[in-house]
């Protein structure tokens, strides 16, 4: 476990909890910006915090497999958000096509990942 990584993600906990016990005792409080930048910025964090313990816990040290990680986790985001989101007619959900995109992306750094290991393989052996 890497203490770098475990650390901030375990203060990142705390400090959302304690937002969510103070935002439900004062329920008149709100933001001053819409209710989608709201989500996009608690799914923010949350990708962030998830993130930081995936890190804390990686085992491989190859950097494009912790960009395939962060690809998904805004996949994933995107796509409940998309999920979530009421529309109002006439609007487009371009939630959807951003997870589809990240999604792709990542499946491609993955098999480009893969091919450069079947090769080293190959000359290994």
């Amino acid at each position: 476990m890497k203490k770098r990584y475990f650390i901030p993600a375990c203060v990142l906990v705390v400090a959302a909890i304690g937002f969510i016990i103070y935002a439900v005792g004062h329920p008149e409080l709100s933001f001053q910006w819409s209710i989608q930048i709201t989500h996009i910025l608690y799914g923010l964090y949350v990708d962030a915090v998830v993130l930081l313990f995936v890190l804390a816990f990686w085992k491989k040290t190859d950097s494009a497999y912790i960009l395939v990680v962060i690809l998904e986790l805004g996949a994933v985001f995107f796509l409940v958000q998309s999920m979530l989101t009421v529309f109002p007619e006439g609007e487009s959900n371009w939630y959807l096509p951003l997870a589809l995109g990240l999604n792709c992306v990542a499946l491609l750094l993955n098999a480009i990942q893969r091919r450069k290991q079947k090769k080293e393989d190959e000359r290994k052996a």
